[in-house]
């Protein structure tokens, strides 16, 4: 099967936002011009991190988000920040911002795009090993952010998730990326230990 490929003719900003902008392209395939504008959301890049204190304590944040219009339990995160290049420091970046901790050791767990139907960006996933309340903080949620950290047993994650207790879609994927690290389930078997809480930092 040959692989479609779209060739950008034409694209215009509708709207400017601070979370995104709205973009109507008009694009052609190898099937020939599409027949109407398509519209998709032009976004920055985001980070999510599952962070995990030395006493195998798993640091969620609570929120409230306008699309639901209410609390959303879910892994701390955000947009990489223009100019910054590397997303690995983006994550520590807002896993300090989002809950005050830092970590001694961050792996990639992959990136992935959120929606390729209507998105343009990625979202990068991670897991933040042996965290600590950073006693030289410096960076703090925005102003207009209410966050609550929510401290839980790793092993209740698993749970958390096909319970519904943890609904936002990125979240769940990052926790259960995770689970090649950590234990996410008082069933899962113990492969915690693969993955080590010792100090060096880096992808």
């Amino acid at each position: 099967m040959t692989l479609m490929k779209l060739e950008l003719l034409k694209k215009r900003t509708l709207l400017e936002t601070i979370p995104f902008n709205v973009e109507e392209i008009e694009f052609k395939s190898s099937r020939g011009l599409a027949k109407h504008p398509y519209y998709r959301l032009q976004c920055a890049d985001w980070v999510n991190i599952l962070p995990v204190t030395a006493g195998n304590k798993a640091l969620l944040i609570r929120q409230p988000r306008a699309g639901v219009l209410g609390p959303v339990l879910e892994v701390p995160g955000g947009m990489v920040d223009p100019g910054e290049k590397d997303v690995t420091m983006a994550a520590v970046r807002e896993l300090e911002e989002e809950t005050g901790y830092t970590s001694q050791r961050i792996l990639p767990l992959g990136s992935f795009n959120p929606n390729p139907a209507i998105m343009t960006n990625r979202c990068h996933f991670f897991l933040a090993l042996g965290c600590y309340l950073n006693p030289d903080r410096k960076h703090f949620p925005d102003a207009e952010e209410f966050i609550e950290v929510v401290e839980t047993d790793v092993t209740d994650l698993e749970q958390m998730v096909r319970f519904g207790e943890i609904n936002h879609s990125l979240a769940a994927l990052c926790i259960m990326l995770a689970a090649k690290y950590v234990q996410i389930s008082k069933s899962s078997p113990d492969i915690a230990k693969s993955a080590g809480t010792g100090g060096g930092g880096g992808r």
